[in-house]
């Protein structure tokens, strides 16, 4: 059998305020209301009983007049279909122990009032039968007083008498198998019936129990296929993740190995310049140390000067250019990886 479980404080205030906050706020009589009924919770000892509740329902209702009639029937319901819900299987169950209670008190009844009604009838035929006798008795009597007499019509009257007893004796013997026809026939369309109640409530609880287990079956799948997408959507952007860092990887080594070629390239240069600065210097020195008026030759500049240092201004403009493209392409893998 199941076991009734009663409401603890915090599933009753609980009830309380979801009704109250229904339409989206507390009214200030409703918040006075919540508060003086709080008290009276936090003063009671023991469990919270449904006879508990209303008792301090209505204290609190003393105590804040301002709450309507309607208003506070309905906090009250609030709280109880709280409890009915918790204990919905074992509500159940007592009103099929109740239903169940009820028709063998019934049927008990019914047979009680059957054998009283038979031991009536009996004790009715015993005293006729015993008030027959009597008067037999006393009929006997005046007869053999009237003996030679009388002969003729007491035998007359005996026949008479024997007939009439029979004749009462029949329809008293179909009178009493009428009417025990007539109380089976009530028994059993009793017994029907509740054979017929008994069956519709058991098919009634055995859909709604089918229908809470489809309920609760498509709420398992729904919460299947939520999952399912979630775990899917996480991969997804786990893989666009990955993506979105590889390419960054990527381009980020392109740009470290393009500066790495860009710093090797200007070192040449500046090598090669180097050198030919200091073949000059040495040249003009050797000039100078030249005796007299002997012809100083100006050699030309070096057939390569021009094109090494249009080639290193070349190199260099052309290296930020490779940097804002790669850049460029980060951003752009950046926005692809928010996209998917």
């Amino acid at each position: 059998m199941e076991t009734v479980e009663e409401l603890n404080l915090t599933e009753i205030l609980t009830a309380l305020q979801d009704f109250m906050t229904r339409d989206g706020a507390i009214s200030t009589e409703q918040r006075s209301f919540y508060q003086t009924f709080r008290q009276h919770l936090n003063t009671h000892e023991g469990v919270f009983r449904l006879e508990d509740i209303e008792r301090l329902l209505a204290a609190a209702k003393t105590e804040v007049p301002e709450i309507s009639e309607e208003e506070f029937v309905d906090m009250g319901e609030a709280i109880l279909t709280r409890y009915r819900v918790k204990n919905a299987d074992a509500i159940n169950e007592r009103i099929r122990l109740a239903a169940e209670e009820e028709a063998r008190k019934r049927a008990l009844a019914e047979a009680e009032r059957a054998a009283r009604e038979e031991e009536e009838r009996l004790r009715a035929e015993e005293e006729e039968r015993l008030r027959l006798e009597e008067e037999a008795r006393l009929r006997a009597e005046e007869e053999a007083r009237q003996a030679e007499e009388a002969e003729r019509l007491r035998l007359e009257e005996e026949e008479r008498q024997r007939q009439a007893e029979e004749a009462e004796r029949l329809r008293l013997e179909e009178e009493a198998r009428l009417r025990a026809e007539e109380e089976a026939r009530l028994a059993e369309e009793a017994r029907l019936a509740e054979e017929a109640r008994q069956a519709e409530e058991a098919e009634r609880l055995r859909l709604e129990e089918e229908e809470r287990q489809r309920q609760a079956e498509e709420a398992r799948l729904a919460e299947e296929a939520r999952l399912a997408e979630e775990a899917r959507l996480a991969e997804e952007a786990r893989l666009a993740e990955e993506a979105r860092l590889a390419e960054e990887a990527r381009l980020a080594e392109e740009a470290r190995l393009a500066e790495e070629a860009r710093l090797a390239e200007e070192a040449r240069l500046q090598a090669e310049l180097e050198a030919e600065a200091a073949a000059k210097q040495a040249y003009w020195e050797a000039q100078e140390n030249l005796p007299g008026d002997e012809a100083k030759i100006v050699p030309d500049l070096p057939s390569n000067a021009e094109a090494l240092a249009t080639e290193h201004a070349s190199k260099s403009s052309l290296l930020p250019k490779i940097i804002v493209g790669a850049v460029l392409v980060v951003v752009l893998g950046i926005l692809v990886a928010m996209l998917l």
